[in-house]
């Protein structure tokens, strides 16, 4: 079972909520809980044109008829053309009769349930790169991001301490990861900024040195460009 089917089988058993993935060029790849009706309520190309024309409409509720929301959100944080998973349809209005196929969810419920689909995803993805058997070289280079992510970190002083060609690293890495050294650092800071912007009442310039970002201007974008959300959005949409 691969990395999407598992996590759509596991999201929808644990919320009963209907949901598909579909490639960045907008085919089918999988779904769980459709039927034909909720293809006709937003079907593809209505998803296509949306995804084109309203860039802002990803990580948002979006209505498709009276009281029936879906959602869309990028498969990887790493890799946006993954593809998107498809939320939806749900209802916000109980025993509806012209659509009681369709699930009953109130709609900060539908919210909770997006994050929920990011953390199964985010888990079975870290949970793939531990059990792969990386080269020893980037093995210890993902090591180092661990440890030094806080740090200035530049390939050519990474390379250096590998005592690697630098051509040689970046290829390797890409292969054996699927993304640059840069996206992978990046994506790891940023991840790692997020408890700070949760749990401390650090300003956003203070977090992004924290966590190895020397521009605060740098960090919200690269930010944004993982979550959607810039780090005071994303500061004020779940911190309680």
């Amino acid at each position: 079972m691969d990395f999407i089917t598992s996590t759509l089988n596991d999201f929808y058993h644990c919320c009963k909520v209907p949901v598909k993935a579909i490639s960045y060029e907008f085919d089918e790849i999988y779904k769980i809980g459709y039927n034909k009706n909720f293809e006709i309520l937003f079907p593809l190309n209505d998803i296509s044109n949306l995804v084109h024309n309203e860039h802002d409409c990803l990580n948002h509720n979006i209505k498709v008829s009276k009281n029936i929301y879906y959602r869309i959100i990028h498969i990887s944080k790493l890799n946006r053309y993954k593809g998107f998973f498809v939320l939806g349809p749900i209802s916000t209005q109980k025993c509806n009769k012209n659509n009681n196929s369709i699930p009953y969810l109130p709609l900060e419920c539908f919210d909770y349930c997006a994050h929920l689909l990011l953390r199964i995803a985010t888990d079975k993805f870290n949970r793939a790169i531990d059990s792969k058997s990386f080269n020893p070289y980037i093995k210890k280079a993902i090591e180092y991001v661990h440890n030094h992510y806080d740090q200035n970190i530049n390939i050519t002083d990474l390379c250096e301490y590998l005592n690697l060609n630098k051509s040689y690293f970046c290829s390797t890495f890409k292969t054996a990861t699927g993304h640059t050294f840069c996206h992978f650092l990046n994506y790891f800071r940023v991840e790692k900024s997020k408890k700070l912007l949760l749990e401390t009442d650090l300003n956003i310039l203070d977090i992004a040195i924290a966590v190895g970002f020397n521009n605060q201007n740098y960090y919200s974008t690269t930010f944004k460009r993982f979550t959607g959300k810039t780090p005071f959005q994303y500061r004020s949409c779940n911190k309680h």
